[in-house]
């Protein structure tokens, strides 16, 4: 089907809208209370199975209803046993098929990076792994490597805390069919992302590091990861309904809970994608009583009825804190080994989220309690909910003590005013054009209120109101979530730490590379390039109207040439608009478009270069009229400044 200019146009326009992420962002992605703020939260005591279901039962009713989504499992573990584990809504709409919470086959995505983790505590235990020993000494015989780009080498420990230093990279996560998937060795080879900081010094969420991990755990045991993890962890733990095949084997796929999204009123369904590193949790499937099991032998001190897969010493390494991201605030929630902190209320808890496209998961431990929480959804608006409902559980039956801050102290508003900006997520890409992902949605605008209130917002996130506990240190209106600020030796804010998204670094970017300057220009760029193009088609009607003679062969050339340029630049902000929109399936199997796109956008360079010289002779010999010299110049420019920005964004790598 052929598309219209005028649809090209509103196309384009749509960059400009997708990189303004504050000013349209209305979906919340943060965690919210189920329960009115202003209402007293009425505390529980976790002992009655009966009380407990009826509020999951009324929670998880609400949830699946206004996150849309069709289906979710439900399993609290308590003092060495299941305490309630339930299925909610559907697993299969079309066929009414529901979730059951021992049955149903969920995709958990990163949350299964916990097996991956505590199987590497195994080799410690083993003595075939130190967390401490440069990974390169594991990989003396395999086709990975890591570059020596710093002194400083990477290790189980750094790769184990997120602080490795890997830039982000999606590139051989995803294929297009089970048949297509390689070697995790061939993979990782291949597909290795660039050292962008010294190890240990930022916390930056890695995929690759976790599938790293895995494979140095196999190279040392000369296996596969699934049958390592099934011999050590999977069977001791009767995990039987849990699997990293692709496809599911024949027994399970029926019972498999399809993924859903909720499109103008409408469910609709998608098949599984296939995953290529299964130590990193995508190819991760399993039900909620098979975590459950996972979840009893890590409050358990490593046991599970008769059998044990980790020493009492082990869990307790994996679960304290061994990444402290501002010393200056230690109640600010760091990293464990694998696990992530999560602590609420001050209560100490540990666990993981994972994310596919259309699965959310969220797994809790509540150590000093014996208390554990896993819940799954089959749909995106599982996201926002899991957050929910662990800070609904948590107030629920350990409440807070204190009462939350409300109003800013004294000179709270110019302390604000000094942290004002764009804070943008380590975990993004240094190298490729995948970083439109982590500029547009890992990046936090940081705003005010005239009446010292901090403001934060993002795609995706509605604006949140922040009170400051004390210099540097907010926390939520309402809440307890923290958001704290780091300092350069100047003492000027640099980076950003969420209270509840531990694996996380965010850095203040320059000026230059704010969402409002990458908004403007493209927005301009766009708008410039269609008024060129307008002007290509419409001066012949325009000089037949008004009866005016034509343009000479140099002015013709001239208009032409930046015509073309305008062009080029319109169709490659088109075509990587479209990969950002549909970026699993171009990370599978990279489209000819986009394979294009890769060449366009140095044509398009070249031209302008060639476009900054026509100016010059448009000055030099008087081209048309004053008007339409400023036009053809102001277009020039902004062909430049696009340039730039595509180069920030790594859409134009040089």
């Amino acid at each position: 089907m052929k598309h219209t200019p005028i649809h090209t146009v509103v196309v384009l326009v749509l960059v400009a809208i997708l990189v303004s992420a504050p000013a349209i962002a209305t979906g919340a992605t943060h965690s919210v209370r189920l329960t009115d703020r202003d209402e007293q939260i009425e505390s529980s005591e976790l002992s009655d199975r009966d009380e407990l279901e009826r509020w999951l039962d009324e929670t998880m009713a609400d949830q699946l209803e206004r996150h849309h989504v069709p289906g979710a499992t439900v399993v609290v573990v308590k003092d060495d046993a299941v305490f309630l584990a339930k299925g909610y809504g559907y697993a299969d709409l079309e066929s009414g098929r529901p979730v059951v919470a021992n049955e149903t086959i969920f995709s958990i995505g990163s949350t299964g990076k916990l097996v991956t983790w505590t199987a590497v505590m195994q080799g410690v235990e083993d003595g075939r792994l130190e967390l401490d020993r440069d990974i390169n000494d594991y990989l003396i015989d395999s086709a990975v490597t890591v570059p020596d780009t710093y002194p400083e080498p990477v290790t189980l420990e750094h790769l184990g805390t997120h602080s490795a230093g890997f830039e982000d990279t999606l590139d051989g996560m995803i294929v297009d069919e089970p048949g297509k998937i390689r070697p995790t060795e061939e993979t990782l080879a291949e597909h290795r992302p660039a050292r962008v900081r010294p190890p240990g010094k930022f916390v930056a969420y890695s995929n690759y590091g976790t599938a790293l991990a895995g494979h140095v755990l196999v190279e040392q045991y000369d296996t596969s990861f699934a049958e390592y993890i099934g011999g050590r962890i999977f069977t001791p733990l009767e995990m039987g309904d849990t699997t990293y095949a692709q496809p599911l084997p024949a027994r399970l796929e029926p019972r498999r809970a399809i993924g859903y999204t909720y499109q103008n009123g409408d469910y609709r369904a998608h098949s599984p994608l296939i995953w290529t590193l299964p130590p990193e949790g995508g190819s991760f499937r399993t039900t909620g009583t098979d975590m459950g099991r996972f979840m009893l032998a890590h409050l358990n001190e490593g046991m599970y009825g008769s059998a044990r897969i980790l020493e009492a010493e082990s869990v307790e390494d994996m679960h304290r804190r061994h990444i402290t991201k501002s010393r200056d605030v230690p109640e600010l929630n760091g990293m464990a080994y694998g696990f992530i902190e999560m602590d609420r209320n001050d209560e100490r808890i540990v666990g993981h989220w994972g994310d596919t496209p259309r699965f959310k998961s969220l797994l809790a431990l509540f150590p000093e309690r014996d208390v554990g929480v896993f819940v799954v959804y089959n749909a995106p608006g599982g996201a926002p909910a899991r957050f929910e409902l662990l800070e609904a559980f948590t107030d629920r039956y350990y409440p807070r003590s204190d009462a939350p801050l409300v109003n800013p102290p004294a000179g709270a508003a110019g302390r604000a005013e000094a942290l004002t900006g764009d804070y943008r997520s380590l975990t993004i890409s240094e190298t490729s054009w995948q970083r439109i992902l982590g500029v547009t949605t890992r990046t936090y605008t940081v705003g005010t209120t005239d009446d010292g209130y901090l403001t934060t917002s993002r795609l995706g996130e509605g604006t949140r109101r922040w009170v400051e506990r004390r210099p540097g240190v907010y926390e939520a209106v309402g809440g307890d979530e923290l958001l704290v600020f780091q300092f350069d030796e100047d003492g000027r804010a640099a980076h950003l730490f969420r209270g509840t998204f531990g694996p996380a670094t965010y850095e203040r970017v320059p000026w230059y590379e704010s969402l409002t300057v990458l908004q403007s220009v493209l927005a301009a760029g766009v708008l410039a390039f269609v008024s060129v193009l307008l002007l290509w088609f419409g001066a012949p009607l325009w000089r037949q109207v008004r009866d005016r003679a034509g343009p000479s062969d140099r002015e013709r050339l001239a208009r032409g040439f930046l015509g073309v340029v305008s062009l080029l630049w319109l169709v490659v902000l088109v075509i990587f608009l479209l990969a950002w929109i549909n970026l699993n399936a171009e990370i599978a199997s990279p489209s000819l478009a986009l394979q294009a796109g890769k060449i366009l956008r140095y044509v398009a360079l070249v031209g302008t270069v060639g476009a900054v010289v026509a100016t010059g002779f448009v000055w030099r010999d008087g081209y048309w009229g004053t008007a339409l010299r400023v036009h053809y110049t102001g277009v020039t420019l902004l062909a430049i400044l696009v340039a730039w920005q595509l180069y920030l964004l790594r859409v134009l790598p040089l």
